[in-house]
């Protein structure tokens, strides 16, 4: 399942030798500094919290470096899907992609950790490792490994559950068949469960619920919203066992290129786009819900805490198979 990265090397050196990787040629400055345009890229529409976190980015980084750096946004996989934009990183035509971690898992099986269920017990809990120097177990290691930089966090809302049928305690999930993410640990997850999980392309995921090839599938609120999945699968189960968050992904050797003033333009702008995306998330999350809750072909189960519990022990062997997050599992259960 993984992959080499550093098959990218070779190509870069040579983007090195004709211009140097993402530094475009731009206008001079009075003080004789080109432009340097770099381009962002992800996956949601231009009224999608990620554009207004990227322009927010924008902002920031052009203000910092006085007009040094233009970043260019390309929002609704105009750069291509989340695959190719962060294939572009290693090539140097792309510069950041905003995703998940999960989806990086092909280059590590430390990005399990983005789809893996129950590692948090609730929001608070996500936020004690995520605004500490724990996340830097992961990150730092992450980045030797694969070569990929992750920076800010973006909070995505908890992943709930979705399905034709009501489900409100572990057995409900037995034999459920379930569209998960193709992530190894999304599926081992939820067959721990007792699920009956299959990887399937997200726009097919609508229609395979209308027509009952599946029974159920699992996202954040405002993906459970914005793509109607609530008409074809009502029953939703706040089940909450997975809380994640998107990053700004950059490939590292193109950050360490760039000159220290731009690093750190980058850094902090990364940091204040996190604060307004999470600043803007709960608040939408909430009408989300509240718009659920009136609508009379929905219908909404809270499980208890110690049922909860139950679905996260059923998961816990599915941890134990990935030794290169041990040592963050580890301080993560400690945050608790």
């Amino acid at each position: 399942m993984k992959r080499n990265v550093r098959f990218a090397v070779v190509v870069l050196l040579s983007l090195c030798v004709v211009g140097g990787f993402a530094f475009a040629s731009g206008e001079a400055e009075s003080d004789g500094m080109e432009t340097i345009a770099l381009k962002l890229g992800h996956g949601g529409t231009t009224e999608d919290l990620r554009q207004i976190a990227s322009e927010e980015f924008k902002r920031v980084v052009e203000a910092e470096t006085d007009g040094q750096v233009v970043i260019e946004i390309f929002p609704a996989s105009t750069l291509g899907d989340w695959r190719e934009m962060q294939e572009g990183l290693q090539i140097g035509t792309v510069d950041f992609v905003i995703e998940d971690i999960g989806t990086l898992q092909r280059y590590s099986d430390m990005a399990a950790l983005g789809f893996m269920p129950f590692v948090y017990s609730s929001k608070e809990h996500w936020e004690n490792v995520w605004n500490s120097d724990i996340k830097n177990i992961l990150l730092d290691d992450f980045e030797k490994a694969t070569g990929f930089m992750l920076l800010g966090s973006m909070y995505r809302g908890a992943r709930n559950l979705t399905a034709v049928r009501p489900v409100e305690k572990l057995e409900d999930a037995a034999g459920l068949k379930i569209r998960v993410p193709g992530a190894e640990s999304a599926l081992a997850g939820w067959t721990a469960i007792g699920a009956n999980p299959q990887a399937m392309a997200f726009p097919e995921v609508f229609g395979a619920l209308q027509q009952k090839v599946i029974d159920a599938q699992e996202n954040p609120f405002n993906v459970i919203w914005n793509d109607s999945m609530y008409e074809v699968a009502p029953y939703i189960t706040f089940t909450e066992h997975v809380y994640g968050a998107f990053n700004f992904q950059v490939w590292a050797e193109t950050f360490n290129s760039w000159p220290q003033n731009v690093q750190a333009a980058v850094m902090k702008g990364a940091d204040a786009a996190s604060v307004l995306y999470n600043s803007l998330q709960a608040d939408n999350e909430n009408e989300i819900v509240e718009k659920l809750e009136a609508d009379p072909d929905v219908e909404l189960f809270r499980i208890s805490e110690s049922e909860k519990q139950r679905w996260a022990d059923a998961v816990r062997p599915v941890h134990d198979e990935y030794p290169e997050l041990s040592e963050f599992l580890a301080a993560v259960r400690a945050a608790q």
